[in-house]
């Protein structure tokens, strides 16, 4: 019996000591504001050094990397797209390239010959014919707009995927590759 006693004592006396040190830690916090937030690692996002907007210039851009939010050209629509030149000349290397990124990103579904016979253009709804007066006689613009912001049904965007640069190498190879002097044998 005693020794139950003495195991309950203890009980209330820790339950006490729990209370008191609570109330004293909580009146502790409400006189000393100041102290008690000032603990080491409570200040650490306080005075860590920032920067502020437009103290310094920005940094200069590292070379050899691809700006990626750079929009020189005006998409706006496909109509205003039709007045811009290529700035690409079509050189033999330019098509060279072109001729690369095309059998990479275009040939799966234009096919090899730009027919609409690739792979994918067989499988599911056939993509237009590059060789085609239809595309042919739209102005490389308008090619570079279509590549860039997709075809007007089931094409995708290819503005994330191509370079820029690229993409106006890719209309250089379609306007020699598929337009009227290969179809009838010249050049």
């Amino acid at each position: 019996m005693r020794s139950r006693l003495l195991k309950r004592n203890k009980a209330v006396i820790s339950y006490q000591l729990s209370v008191i040190s609570i109330l004293l830690f909580t009146v502790h916090c409400s006189l000393f504001t100041d102290y008690s937030y000032a603990l080491p690692w409570s200040w650490d996002m306080f005075t860590q050094p920032s920067h502020k907007a437009q103290e310094k210039p920005p940094l200069k851009r590292p070379e050899n990397t691809v700006q990626f939010n750079k929009t020189p050209l005006n998409l706006t629509d496909r109509a205003s797209s039709a007045g811009i030149k290529n700035p690409v000349e079509a050189t033999e290397a330019s098509i060279q390239r072109g001729r690369l990124k095309y059998n990479t990103y275009c040939a799966t579904c234009h096919g090899d010959m730009g027919k609409g016979d690739g792979l994918v253009g067989q499988k599911y709804v056939p993509p237009t014919d590059l060789s085609g007066e239809y595309v042919q006689s739209k102005p490389a613009g308008d090619i570079f707009y279509t590549i860039t912001k997709g075809g007007l049904a089931i094409m995708p965007s290819y503005r994330d995927s191509i370079l820029e640069e690229d993409r106006w190498h890719i209309v250089n190879y379609i306007k020699d590759a598929f337009g009227p002097k290969k179809a009838s044998g010249g050049k």
